[in-house]
C-alpha cells in the first residue's frame, strides 16, 4: 500500500512538473520552445517504466479535458489537433522509451545522454510528422518548422537532464529505496 501511495505521488508530481515547464514558453513560429521535453526527461530519466507512463498519460488527459496544462496555458482537444499535438502526443511515446532502455542499461553520463537524445530525437520526429499529417504542411516546411529549429535546445537540454539526474540519482535512494 506505502509504495502504491508513493508511486501516485511521483505521478501527481511528474504531471505537475510537466504543466509548470509547459507554462515556460518562447514563441518561436508555429511551434514554441518549451521546457516540457526537459521535464520528460528528467522524470523518465529517474522514474520506473510504469510511473513514467501514467504521468505522461495523465498529462495528456488533464490537458485533453480541458485543463491549461498544455504551452501558452492552452488545453482541450484542439491543441492535440493542431500543430503541437504530436509533440504531446509524442512525450507518451518517447518518456516511456527513454524510461524502458534505462531500466535496462546503467544510468551513466553516456547512457544518460544517448538515450535521452534518441527520445529527444523521437519527439521531434513524431511532432514533424504530425505537421505534415494534421496541419498540412508539406515535408519541408514541416521539417523546417518541427526539426530543425529545435536540435540545438533539445542537446542543451539533455545536457541538463544529464547533469541534474547524476545529481538526483546520488540523493534520491537515501530518500526513498523507489530510486535504487
Amino acid at each position: 500500500m506505502k509504495n502504491k501511495i508513493f508511486s501516485i505521488i511521483l505521478i501527481a508530481l511528474g504531471t505537475a512538473l510537466i504543466a509548470v515547464a509547459s507554462q515556460i514558453s518562447f514563441p518561436i513560429g508555429t511551434v514554441p520552445i518549451t521546457l516540457q521535453t526537459l521535464a520528460v526527461g528528467l522524470i523518465a530519466s529517474l522514474y520506473h517504466v510504469k510511473e513514467t507512463f501514467l504521468t505522461m498519460l495523465l498529462y495528456l488527459l488533464l490537458g485533453l479535458i480541458g485543463l491549461p496544462i498544455f504551452a501558452g496555458g492552452a488545453g482541450g482537444f484542439s491543441v492535440i489537433y493542431g500543430p503541437t499535438g504530436g509533440f504531446l502526443v509524442a512525450f507518451l511515446i518517447s518518456g516511456t522509451l527513454i524510461s524502458s532502455l534505462l531500466s535496462i542499461f546503467h544510468k551513466k553520463i553516456i547512457t544518460l545522454a544517448i538515450i535521452n537524445m534518441i527520445g529527444a530525437i523521437l519527439t521531434l520526429f513524431l511532432g514533424t510528422i504530425w505537421l505534415k499529417v494534421f496541419v498540412n504542411m508539406n515535408w519541408s516546411v514541416a521539417f523546417l518548422t518541427g526539426f530543425i529549429p529545435f536540435l540545438a535546445d533539445e542537446i542543451l537540454k539533455v545536457v541538463l537532464i544529464v547533469i541534474i539526474t547524476r545529481a538526483l540519482i546520488r540523493i534520491l535512494p537515501r530518500i526513498n529505496s523507489y530510486f535504487e
